[in-house]
């Protein structure tokens, strides 16, 4: 239940963050509302696995106690993160790139899913996270919504949905983003648990 909790709030803190922040700037709006919904559901879907993922040994040890204290500083912490990265991808696709809505939208949109569903293999364990072995429902989930993320984009669904196809190479500065944001949090996060027991 931790588990499902901290990576659904921070990450929501995070995507709220930014749609209020970049509505501040932008000329149009970050996401279509269709586009916002297919974000959830696929984000959502490989977190209901999360129910079946594994716990470390040493979270086995002794009963832990709720605190929502700690889940808020978890959530303000790693939210920020996000909305960090986020602000970067929307600066590189407007600033430098000169996006114009449909292709920001798509850009963003890969981002942000794929971040999501990546990020909770870091914070789901306190542990490195190639020292902790996830669930193998938790791990193929995962999997198929980055496929789904991708095949939404790449194929004539994309139109249903107001994405454009977008150049391999600008694909691979996205996923670049993504795999720094990734290991930024993978980092950060020992810092984070050194200082706050989050029971995990």
């Amino acid at each position: 239940m931790i588990k499902y909790i901290i990576n659904t709030t921070s990450a929501s803190f995070g995507n709220m963050l930014t749609v209020a922040m970049g509505s501040l700037f932008l000329p149009f709006i970050l996401l279509l509302p269709s586009q916002i919904l297919l974000t959830n559901l696929l984000t959502d879907a490989p977190l209901l696995t999360i129910s079946t993922d594994n716990l470390d040994e040493e979270s086995l040890r002794d009963p832990k106690k709720w605190s929502i204290g700690l889940i808020a500083r978890f959530v303000v912490f790693f939210g920020l993160i996000s909305s960090i990265f986020d602000f970067l991808t929307i600066s590189f696709l407007v600033y430098l790139l000169h996006s114009g809505p449909e292709l920001f939208r798509t850009g963003w949109f890969i981002e942000s899913a794929m971040s999501e569903i990546l990020v909770t293999f870091s914070i789901r364990t306190k542990r490195k996270f190639y020292e902790s072995r996830p669930s193998n429902l938790l791990a193929v989930a995962s999997a198929i919504m980055i496929s789904i993320t991708l095949f939404v984009v790449y194929t004539p669904l994309g139109s249903v949905f107001k994405f454009v196809n977008f150049p391999l190479w600008f694909l691979a500065i996205i996923l670049g983003i993504v795999t720094t944001y990734f290991f930024l949090v993978e980092s950060l996060k020992h810092i984070f648990f050194s200082r706050y027991e989050v029971y995990l």
